[in-house]
């Protein structure tokens, strides 16, 4: 059986979820960290790392990642996003980040993530 897969998140950053609630202005300890706390979870936590998933387990029985990814998930992803360190298949969202929601803030994460991710990258250089 698949996981249904709600969203791919490809990336160079390593997570940590204080820097991450850092970098959304929550404070810990609060209501904030709850709410976002739980979604960084459920990016990093509770998701599915497919890059190493696929290292560990299923390098031997596929080519590549995209033909694992496409065959096992039914999922495409770009070169660029092939090229992260890590992609993350997350497989449910809070009802923080859920777009099924009016008033989520699924875009405010993903470019809380860009921008740690691009500060990651511009600091190893």
């Amino acid at each position: 059986m698949r996981d249904e897969v709600k969203l791919i998140l490809p990336t160079s950053w390593e997570p940590d979820r204080n820097e991450f609630l850092s970098a959304l202005g929550v404070s810990l300890g609060g209501l904030g960290e709850q709410f976002f706390g739980a979604a960084y979870d459920a990016l990093f936590v509770a998701s599915i790392e497919v890059k190493s998933e696929f290292k560990k387990y299923y390098s031997v029985e596929y080519a590549n990642l995209a033909e694992y990814l496409e065959i096992r998930y039914g999922k495409v992803l770009s070169e660029e996003d092939l090229e992260a360190d890590r992609v993350f298949l997350v497989t449910w969202l809070p009802l923080v980040i859920d777009d099924a929601y009016e008033d989520n803030k699924i875009d405010t994460v993903l470019e809380c993530i860009k921008m740690l991710d691009e500060d990651q990258n511009e600091s190893q250089t």
